[in-house]
C-alpha cells in the first residue's frame, strides 16, 4: 500500500469510528480528529491508528453517548416524524439517566433505536459505523470497493518504504 493509499485508509478508519469514540468522550474525538489532520508520515498516521485502538477500549460515557447520539440525530432530523423525534428523546434519556450506570443493556437499546430510524431513513455513512455495527472489526473499511482489515503492519510496510 502506497502513501497515497494509507492516509484515505486511515480517514476510512476515522470515519467507521469516530461515533464510537465520540461517546466514549467527546475529548478523545477531538484528540483523534486533531492527530488526524496533522498527521503526514506513514509513522504519524500509525500514531494515530494506535491512539484510535486504544480508545476504541475505553468505556463509554453518559456524556459522550449523549453527545453521539445528538449528533447522530441530525442525520435524521429534516425527515424524522415529530413522534420518531420524541421516541429517540424518550429512549436516550430512559437509557442514559443519572441514576443508574451505563451498562451494556442501556447501549444495546440505544443501539436499536438507531437502527429503527435507518430502516425508515437510511444513512450509508452511520450503516458504516462501528457504533452502530459494532459486531463487525473496528478496523475493517473498503478499501477500491473491496473489504479489508487494516493493521498496523500495513503502516510498518508504508514506513519502511522510505
Amino acid at each position: 500500500m502506497s502513501n497515497k493509499r494509507i492516509r484515505p485508509i486511515t480517514e476510512k478508519l476515522w470515519a467507521r469510528n469516530k461515533y464510537t469514540v465520540m461517546a466514549k468522550g467527546y475529548e478523545h474525538y477531538k484528540n483523534i480528529g486533531e492527530a488526524l489532520k496533522k498527521a503526514q508520515s506513514p509513522e504519524e498516521l500509525l500514531d494515530v491508528y494506535d491512539l484510535l485502538k486504544k480508545t476504541l477500549t475505553l468505556p463509554y460515557t453518559k456524556k459522550g453517548m449523549r453527545t453521539t447520539l445528538q449528533h447522530m440525530w441530525g442525520y435524521f432530523k429534516k425527515r424524522a416524524t415529530s413522534e420518531e423525534k420524541e421516541e429517540f428523546i424518550a429512549v436516550m434519556n430512559e437509557q442514559l439517566t443519572d441514576l443508574n450506570p451505563l451498562t451494556d443493556h442501556n447501549i444495546e437499546v440505544i443501539q436499536k433505536q438507531i437502527w429503527k430510524l435507518l430502516e425508515t431513513y437510511p444513512s450509508d455513512y452511520l450503516l458504516q459505523s462501528s457504533f452502530v455495527q459494532p459486531q463487525r472489526k473496528w478496523n475493517e473499511v473498503y478499501d477500491q470497493k473491496q473489504l479489508r482489515i487494516v493493521l498496523r503492519e500495513d503502516y510498518l510496510k508504508e514506513s519502511s518504504r522510505k
